[in-house]
């Protein structure tokens, strides 16, 4: 078969057809212009603590989605729950069907989708440094497209290949992306495929990418800085966040001042030096203006899959305005945006199905009317 002997030879984005060559629709541009993650959908699946009514979406909440004007939906999978256990160089055939019903479920309330493979450090670890690993990942990667793309049409479904790689090996990461990617490419000629640069797919990641040859590709980074505000009371990730509380957005040594008694003894220079920094509209359009200059003098389309605030110890007003400078800065420069996320720590919504509380002042902050309830 032709995709066996790309994934042997990893030259895999030099495919040469007239759909490889074709640029990115532009139907999934205008799509992309707004959307939101509903990550807890195809993850931690088997998880007791991950209650189906709290996390995942209903018809009711696909359709307020749409009404309030996201364009778009970004799911990430476990490849983990995904692979096939019994022959890991394809996709459970049982679950990929599950994951397409919920494709073609989106795409029945007008939402495009776009589906990343998530993974856990262990995994990603052998990806990058396994050649037997990533040649068993393109060959899932092949038939997971292959069915999906079976089911919807490709102005509907986008395919980011891996959710943040999480490696400083930004030449191994580079090898990966163009392997899956190629893999994709191979399998669904006709549709668009998202890749990040190396470790958590920030902005430096990204302006170290070099863009491929396949025209038909979105380049996307995530967003959040900055961190000590966005993922202040995070029980993930550096262990300092989980001691942050209330810091505000914008920041400055006068709107500290008040946090810093409220603070541990080891937090609180933390929190004065994000009062030095002084993070504002201005110094987050600076960092925004980099992935502008890279996405015009390359002259392709690029896409924010990630930005967010943790909720839980943010000031709701702060968190808000982070939300709107953020949000009209990438629509300024023309970059599209997907929330982070629908539910949990950043999530616009609480409650179970049919009774969801949406957060209006965040909804608002993001350009869109909430619904009654």
């Amino acid at each position: 078969m032709r995709y066996m002997g790309l994934f042997m030879s990893g030259l895999l984005l030099a495919v040469c057809s007239d759909t490889a060559q074709a640029e990115v629709p532009s139907a999934v541009q205008a799509r992309l212009a707004r959307g939101i993650n509903l990550s807890f959908w195809f993850t931690y699946r088997g998880n007791p603590t991950i209650d189906p009514q709290l996390f995942r979406p209903d018809d009711a909440d696909l359709a307020n989605l749409r009404r309030m004007g996201f364009r778009h939906v970004r799911i990430a999978f476990d490849q983990a729950w995904l692979v096939d256990a019994g022959m890991p160089s394809r996709a459970n055939p049982q679950r990929a069907a599950e994951l397409a019903d919920a494709l073609q479920k989106v795409a029945s309330h007008d939402l495009m989708a776009v589906v990343t493979m998530n993974a856990d450090n262990a995994y990603l670890k052998r990806l990058l440094g396994d050649p037997a690993t990533l040649t068993a990942a393109s060959a899932f990667w092949w038939s997971l497209a292959k069915q999906l793309s079976s089911r919807l049409p490709p102005a509907m479904l986008v395919f980011e290949v891996l959710n943040e790689p999480g490696n400083d090996d930004a030449a191994a990461s580079l090898k990966v992306m163009q392997t899956l990617a190629g893999s994709v490419r191979d399998a669904a000629p006709a549709y668009t495929i998202a890749v990040a640069g190396h470790k958590y797919s920030s902005i430096d990641e990204l302006l170290a990418l070099t863009p491929f040859q396949d025209k038909n590709l979105i380049y996307s980074f995530h967003f959040y800085e900055p961190f000590n505000f966005t993922h202040q009371g995070a029980t993930w990730g550096w262990p300092m966040w989980a001691r942050f509380r209330g810091f505000p957005y914008p920041s400055s040594v006068e709107a500290l001042a008040p946090v810093l008694p409220g603070l541990d003894a080891d937090a609180r220079p933390h929190a004065a030096y994000y009062g030095q920094q002084n993070w504002n509209r201005a110094k987050l359009a600076l960092m925004l203006d980099r992935v502008a200059e890279w996405k015009n003098r390359n002259q392709v389309p690029v896409w924010c899959g990630e930005f967010g605030v943790v909720k839980t110890y943010a000031p709701p007003g702060s968190r808000e305005a982070w939300l709107r400078d953020t949000r009209e800065l990438l629509e300024a420069r023309g970059i599209g945006w997907t929330h982070f996320d629908f539910t949990q720590h950043m999530g616009l919504v609480d409650g179970p199905q049919g009774a969801r509380l949406w957060n209006r002042g965040a909804v608002e902050a993001l350009g869109l009317e909430p619904p009654a309830r």
